[in-house]
């Protein structure tokens, strides 16, 4: 009995680390110098690209002005990773793109929505909407 408790818990561990340890390449938008994205101004737009890799985002941090459509683009360059904003209602579950207002000033947190192993909790990032 204990040798299969030992052997279940071993598959499972397993599984669950190697949900980080797949490969997925997608470069789809163009970085700038503050938010990995392409601004217009205030009112604007914002391509945005983040890659994921195991237990980070790049960039971590973006900013935004207030009243900007931003288009977010998920790229897992390292593992399988999601994507959620919950203070915009956005949901990547792997790569893709999701569009959103950043109509609410201050920071807003995003983190990875795909259990990813060990560093999962750690693995977050802000959008500042100025």
């Amino acid at each position: 009995m204990k040798k299969w408790m030992t052997l279940g818990l071993t598959l499972l561990l397993v599984f669950a680390l190697s949900a980080c340890g797949s490969k997925s390449n997608n470069n789809t938008t163009n970085n700038s110098a503050s938010s990995g994205g392409t601004s217009t101004g205030a009112g604007g737009t914002q391509d945005i690209k983040v890659t994921a890799t195991n237990f980070q985002f790049e960039p971590a941090e973006i900013k935004v002005k207030k009243g900007d459509k931003v288009k977010i683009t998920l790229v897992n360059k390292e593992g399988a990773h999601g994507l959620e904003i919950p203070d915009f209602k956005v949901n990547l579950q792997k790569d893709g793109s999701a569009e959103f207002t950043a109509d609410a000033a201050g920071e807003h947190e995003f983190h990875c929505s795909v259990m990813c192993g060990a560093g999962h909790d750690n693995m977050v990032g802000k959008i500042i909407v100025e």
